[in-house]
């Protein structure tokens, strides 16, 4: 009995002390969009599934639209797996080598009519740091900045 006491608590000390927390990351987008031709009404950015390759690029769950406020948008979304990404390096470095650019989409009306059309961000453009709100995992704000269409 004395050894199996041991075992379990040898065992529970190696796992607490050498265990690595795996948590869900988080992307807060901010920015702006503005054109002077089109009525621009959403914004479409992607999730953390397609930045992973985890779905394509015309799947449903590839982009969350966002609607704009007076040309601004802001919204938070949670990775859909665990991450060690833990620091803005990490993150944009895989990102970069994932996707050449940040591609979105944005939504106006023609005619009555909701268009869509895409663009590519440069990594580069974009301002990523962290936020420490106390919440469970990373934040990472992605702020893209005035985008003109």
């Amino acid at each position: 009995m004395k050894q199996l006491f041991t075992l379990v608590l040898l065992t529970l000390t190696t796992h607490l002390t050498y265990s690595q927390a795996c948590g869900k990351y988080r992307i807060k987008y901010v920015g702006s969009i503005r054109s002077e031709e089109k009525k621009v009404v959403s914004v479409y950015l992607p999730t953390t599934m397609l930045l992973h390759h985890a779905e394509k690029e015309n799947s449903k769950l590839s982009y969350v639209d966002i609607p704009l406020t007076n040309g601004m948008f802001e919204k938070e979304i949670s990775s859909h797996l665990t991450t060690p990404f833990n620091d803005v390096l990490q993150l944009m470095t895989y990102y970069k080598n994932q996707n050449k650019k940040l591609k979105i989409k944005v939504g106006y009306l023609e005619d009555k009519v909701l268009k869509e059309t895409s663009l590519e961000i440069d990594w580069d453009n974009l301002k990523v740091s962290i936020i420490n709100d106390g919440k469970f995992g990373t934040l990472f704000e992605l702020n893209l900045g005035d985008i003109k269409l």
